[in-house]
């Protein structure tokens, strides 16, 4: 009995064994190994792109929101008032760990509308963090110009010293005020002290 042949004297449908009696070619087997090599490059290079986009995003982002900041906190004070306060304004590496550090960040930033969104409230928690960290820093000068301008001009007696804690203003703060009446203590010890070296002396003179 004859076999059934194709034109290339090959049985039809059979293959070699060699791949495996499958009906496919080498040549046919390889061409499916291109093609899936292509499409492995293609989906790599895609993926590329979308990373590249995605910093570019996360790189005008940055300097819109650090743009921002700043301009609304000098709405509030100079440049150098900052500067005085040990308050540096925001750069745009500030704003992109700023926004890097948020969880929603790397989920949803493709999103032109949530980009938006989320820059409006990241620019609203920074504003105030920076806000309540300048006037803490401006809170803590005063107290130390003060502190420092009560340490010059305190009086020096006993009976002064006395009077003044007695009549503090209620803005002093607990540490001045405690301070203050450790140093009249101090003063108290040290006036006992010397009271009682001058008995001792005048007892040894009597006894003498």
């Amino acid at each position: 009995m004859s076999d059934a042949r194709n034109s290339s004297n090959n049985i039809r449908g059979g293959g070699s064994k060699q791949t495996g009696g499958s009906g496919r070619t080498n040549k046919y087997a390889q061409g499916n190994n291109r093609t899936n090599l292509l499409g492995g490059l293609e989906g790599q290079a895609q993926g590329e792109r979308s990373e590249a986009k995605r910093k570019l995003q996360l790189l005008v982002s940055s300097k819109q929101l650090a743009a921002d900041v700043r301009a609304l906190l000098l709405q509030e004070h100079t440049e150098q008032e900052y500067t005085d306060a040990e308050i540096p304004l925001p750069s745009t590496e500030d704003a992109k760990k700023k926004l890097k550090a948020m969880k929603e960040f790397t989920d949803k930033w493709y999103d032109k509308g949530f980009r938006e969104e989320w820059l409006q409230t990241v620019t609203g928690v920074w504003i105030a963090e920076i806000k309540a960290q300048y006037e803490a820093a401006v809170a803590a000068a005063a107290a130390t110009r003060q502190s420092n301008q009560q340490v010059e001009g305190e009086p020096q007696s006993i009976e002064e010293l006395t009077e003044m804690i007695a009549n503090l203003d209620a803005s002093v703060s607990l540490e001045e005020r405690q301070r203050l009446k450790k140093k009249l203590k101090g003063k108290k010890k040290r006036a006992k002290d010397k009271e009682k070296e001058k008995a001792k002396k005048a007892a040894a003179s009597t006894s003498a």
